[in-house]
């Protein structure tokens, strides 16, 4: 972790000359969004190991006190904000629920900031994609640290909230990742369930493919900029609803997160993110 320190050091003494200077706006929600029920019971779920091949092996997962017993999922949205993110949030205050957006640094964040503070607003968490969407599997340690820290940088002059969470370009991450991610802070968010709607186009389908594939404890994996992935989310909602779930956000979801660990530990990480 030494080198990792001083990589950092020297990676994020010369981000604030290069990230353009944002406004700051409020962090706080407003309205009656689902919450899920208290429990007594303590629930830890074992997961498998861990998917992205780090070789770090199996290890306990523990529910938040909130979702041990209720039937919690968590949706997720990545690459934005962009064209169509306006639209979800609207869909998002009508419905009641809060999610999680996993924004992109560079051209989404600096074309869309207003998005960016409107998300914050609304009570979403909000998550680093890093600077350019690589995968960071493929880059040196000292550009993986820069690609986070860019990202962290520009969601903090926007927000007044530094974030807490990450998810790797298609999933992909290993043990350098993993220590990059530990030394900002992040904990890694992966996935357990998807409509693959990079792949398949129809709204119907996306719709068709959350709800077939949901699972409690899940999180659910969609992208905002995509034109038929919004229009698909009032029906994920009422049929997630139909089905007993409570849509909570990633920090809902989980008990005492941790900088570098992954979640769900038990999540396939091939495919887009």
């Amino acid at each position: 972790m030494t080198a990792y320190r001083v990589s950092l050091r020297a990676v994020t003494a010369g981000l604030a000359a290069s990230v353009l200077l944002f406004g700051v706006g409020c962090a706080t929600g407003a309205g009656a969004f689902d919450a899920p029920r208290a429990a007594p019971v303590r629930h830890v779920h074992e997961g498998d190991e861990s998917p992205a091949g780090d070789g770090r092996g199996p290890r306990a997962l523990a529910y938040s006190p909130l979702c041990r017993t209720a039937k919690c999922i968590a949706l997720t949205f990545d690459d934005g904000p962009g064209p169509y993110t306006a639209r979800l949030l609207d869909i998002l205050g009508r419905e009641g629920v809060r999610a999680t957006f996993f924004l992109v640094g560079d051209k989404p964040v600096h074309t869309y900031p207003d998005l960016v503070r409107r998300i914050a607003a609304q009570g979403h968490a909000i998550g680093n994609h890093t600077w350019t969407h690589p995968v960071l599997t493929g880059l040196p340690e000292a550009e993986t640290l820069r690609q986070l820290a860019l990202t962290q940088s520009a969601l903090q002059r926007l927000t007044g909230v530094r974030p807490t969470l990450m998810r790797p370009p298609k999933g992909l991450t290993d043990a350098r990742v993993t220590d990059a991610a530990r030394a900002l802070g992040l904990a890694q968010i992966l996935w357990n369930v998807t409509a693959t709607d990079y792949h398949h186009t129809t709204t119907e389908l996306v719709r068709k493919l959350v709800l077939e594939r949901a699972r409690p404890g899940g999180v659910v994996l969609l992208h905002d900029v995509l034109k038929w992935t919004v229009p698909a989310v009032p029906g994920i909602i009422t049929g997630l609803r139909a089905a007993g779930y409570t849509l909570v956000t990633v920090p809902q979801l989980y008990e005492d997160m941790r900088p570098g660990e992954q979640y769900p530990v038990w999540a396939t990480a091939a495919g887009h993110g």
